[in-house]
């Protein structure tokens, strides 16, 4: 089977959409298929195009067997709404221009993920000019997920979008959610249920892997034994990372606590600037790491986090980092409802607190730091539970097997 993917981020790039994306091509290509992607040209999220893409206006390479084609794009950091958009727009515009006319004549199906949903119109627009059937990849619920976060206001473009989303919908042979909530909020939208199929997001579990806490990242940073309460991601607003900063000065007293906070995002600054304000001596920052540092880094840290802001739309998500740590035995304290909540205690993998509650995130962490054999054993259960059922593997076979029946006429 052909199968033509539109992704606007990809590796070397880092993050849910790239791993998921790269991750599911990769297996595919192992089985015989033939894939390629159209992507951005990589900038994210620092919105600088590393040496080697620049100049030109796309960029060919075979990435272990995966036909990649990079497209160009207004490149702009993860940050304001308009320059955003305006990145968004851009990849759109490329991505259907060179997936016409730069990639084979023949593919068996197209498939968009989104967010954002430019994309998915780009593989729309590729699949009618190439007659092929069309898949949508919804990972996030826009634009239910800007309008809840505030990030989106205009009642014009709100309703732009929405129009966009139930076009995307009615047009797509098949649907993939990455969680049942997802699927079920699709579905009460008017989407027929047949048509919707959750594959949840997985994990390489030969790569995220447990290793000894006594790491090279704690020699190179000067931790030594203190216990590393580490947040690995984006500094956005759907993270709501003053929460964590809050915990932090509610814990100030416990000088065998060191805080880390890895990445960057739209909110980096002001985080930096809250934690001057609040004198957290204890709390560190580091720019965004390599994918291959991060089994290292999960290492290190003895309690992880997962927070996001207290909305109804992330009652329906699953954060991919979840499935990072508990592959490589990391407990979680998760400050979200919902699905995540209900992995989380299914799998043993931590604690549960109310999203935005710093005294409830000190408790969680009080209690966790002061307990080695707690945090032993949910990061055991952790890793167990999701090598037995989030297998990156197996999700990549469940999804090859949606798109073989697309492609033979099933829906």
């Amino acid at each position: 089977m052909r199968i033509l993917f539109f992704c606007q981020y990809f590796p070397p790039e880092v993050g849910a959409p790239a791993a998921r994306t790269f991750e599911h091509a990769r297996h595919w290509v192992r089985l015989g298929h033939e894939v390629t992607v159209v992507c951005a040209k990589p900038n994210y999220p620092t919105g600088v195009i590393p040496g080697p893409y620049r100049g030109g206006l796309t960029h060919r390479e075979t990435m272990e067997g995966i036909d990649v084609l990079r497209c160009w794009i207004f490149a702009t950091p993860n940050a304001g709404v308009i320059r955003r958009s305006l990145s968004f727009f851009t990849f759109m515009l490329s991505a259907t221009f060179f997936g016409c006319f730069a990639t084979r004549r023949r593919y068996d199906v197209v498939v968009a993920t989104s967010p954002q949903l430019l994309c998915g119109l780009a593989g729309y627009l590729v699949a009618r000019v190439k007659r092929r059937p069309f898949v949508l990849e919804v990972r996030d619920l826009w634009p239910r997920q800007i309008i809840d976060l505030g990030s989106l206001r205009n009642p014009l473009l709100i309703g732009l979008l929405r129009r966009l989303e139930r076009f995307l919908y009615r047009h797509a042979r098949a649907v993939i959610a990455v969680a049942d909530a997802s699927r079920d909020q699709i579905i009460a939208g008017g989407v027929p249920s047949e048509k919707v199929r959750t594959i949840t997001n997985g994990i390489d579990e030969d790569f995220f892997t447990p290793h000894d806490r006594m790491t090279s990242v704690r020699t190179d940073h000067g931790w030594g034994k203190e216990l590393v309460v580490m947040y690995i991601g984006t500094h956005g607003l759907s993270q709501g990372l003053r929460t964590v900063l809050d915990a932090a000065a509610l814990l100030q007293h416990r000088e065998d606590l060191r805080f880390v906070l890895v990445g960057s995002g739209a909110e980096r600054r002001k985080l930096l600037r809250y934690a001057e304000e609040l004198d957290l001596r204890r709390v560190t920052f580091l720019p965004p790491q390599p994918k291959e540092a991060m089994p290292h880094f999960y290492a290190t840290a003895d309690i992880c986090l997962v927070p996001l802001r207290k909305l109804n739309v992330f009652l329906l998500n699953i954060p991919s980092k979840m499935f990072e740590i508990m592959a490589c035995g990391r407990p979680i304290i998760l400050g979200v409802a919902g699905q995540a909540k209900q992995l989380l205690e299914e799998a043993g993998a931590g604690i549960a607190v109310e999203p935005e509650d710093p005294a409830a995130l000190a408790k969680a962490i009080e209690a966790l730091a002061n307990d080695p054999e707690r945090r032993e054993r949910h990061g055991k259960r952790a890793r167990e539970h999701v090598v037995a059922h989030y297998s990156r593997r197996r999700k990549a076979e469940d999804y090859l097997a949606c798109l073989e029946k697309v492609v033979a006429g099933g829906g």
